[in-house]
């Protein structure tokens, strides 16, 4: 199952600026990408950049949403980030019941 993180903003630059603090490295975007999309095969990873976004949204005019697999987007703001994390490590690392024997 994967994770589809969109993040969008109107503001020149602002993507790169973000993605080039959270991998700490230089990226190859150009200045006006106003929208950026990836999919993530693992939720962790994706929970990673959502949580480092949300953190971090006084500092960014970025919005962020996701969608799991094929299912409806999900808008990620400071209000429901948490709710979406709970959401997102139960699909993906429900506790598997204890086998007796």
């Amino acid at each position: 199952m994967a994770v589809l993180v969109n993040l969008w903003s109107g503001r020149n630059g602002e993507i790169k600026r973000f993605l080039e603090r959270y991998y700490q490295k230089h990226i190859k975007m150009d200045e006006d990408v106003g929208q950026w999309i990836y999919i993530y095969n693992k939720p962790l990873e994706a929970i990673d950049i959502m949580t480092a976004l949300i953190d971090n949204s006084d500092k960014y005019n970025i919005s962020l949403c996701i969608q799991v697999d094929k299912g409806d987007i999900h808008s990620v703001t400071p209000e429901n980030c948490n709710d979406i994390i709970k959401a997102l490590m139960y699909l993906y690392y429900e506790e598997k019941p204890e086998v007796t024997y």
